[in-house]
């Protein structure tokens, strides 16, 4: 399948956890207060185990931390925040580590932060293994403060982070 078809599978079969997941990841990291408290704020948030597009044997598990700017830069006076999105996958019977494929990955970035916004994600960490698979896939995206997502601040010194590009 290409990423296209395992966004759209992932879309249908999942609508109302992303559209809950993706609400409680996007919504200002703070309910009021001052700017330093935008920088330095700091929460996770969970997304119940879903299945696999790909495999059926295969549970995932996404979660997102989202920090502000100061967790990532010796610049404390940088506004913003960092959406780190995590995914883990489980054997659904004995629930130990499993591989991913890179694309369904990838598919439920897309699925998870839309259209608008994936142009602006970072991969993260290693590269997938010759198979194409990962044990884990992380992925960031910035945002500025008010919430708009924007490139990788120059002072955010992380050479892991690739752009993510979808084919």
């Amino acid at each position: 399948m290409t990423i296209n078809q395992l966004t759209n599978k992932i879309q249908i079969q999942h609508n109302r956890e992303l559209a809950t997941f993706r609400q409680d990841i996007t919504s200002p990291p703070y309910q009021a207060g001052t700017a330093t408290a935008l920088n330095t704020a700091r929460r996770s948030v969970r997304m119940n185990p879903v299945n696999s597009v790909e495999d059926g044997n295969a549970n995932l598990t996404i979660v997102a931390d989202v920090q502000g700017l100061a967790w990532f830069t010796a610049d404390k006076g940088l506004l913003g925040s960092c959406i780190t999105l995590s995914i883990a996958g489980h054997r659904r019977n004995t629930g130990t580590r499993l591989a991913l494929p890179l694309a369904e990955c990838d598919a439920w970035i897309e699925a998870i932060l839309g259209g608008s916004w994936i142009t602006h994600v970072y991969r993260s960490g290693t590269a997938a293994a010759p198979d194409g698979k990962l044990d884990v896939a992380s992925y960031r995206l910035f945002l500025d403060e008010r919430s708009n997502p924007v490139a990788k601040p120059k002072s955010v010194v992380d050479d892991s982070l690739r752009r993510l590009e979808l084919s």
